[in-house]
């Protein structure tokens, strides 16, 4: 079953919590959209929330896909040494 989260604007420290316990009310081997639409800022615990959920996601057969990443957003991957796709791909 396919399902969308839309993300908040500030994806920070106290944000972090909610992600982990969104992102893991999912089912692994569903298709989950990411709608970052709306996101600003993307900080470390965030992305690595993000990347497990992928990493977790990309095992079961299922599948976490990002969109609507600002330049912006894509740039604070960058400087963690990530890139959207890296991101949706999950820890190898």
């Amino acid at each position: 079953m396919a399902e969308t989260i839309t993300l908040p604007a500030r994806l920070d420290l106290p944000a972090a919590q909610d992600l982990v316990n969104t992102l893991n009310a999912t089912k692994a081997e569903d298709e989950i959209t990411i709608d970052a639409s709306d996101v600003t800022h993307l900080g470390a615990l965030c992305t690595q929330a993000l990347l497990a959920a992928s990493t977790r996601a990309n095992a079961a057969g299922g599948a976490i896909l990002i969109e609507n990443l600002s330049e912006r957003v894509e740039e604070q991957l960058g400087h963690m040494g990530l890139s959207p796709e890296k991101l949706m791909e999950g820890a190898a």
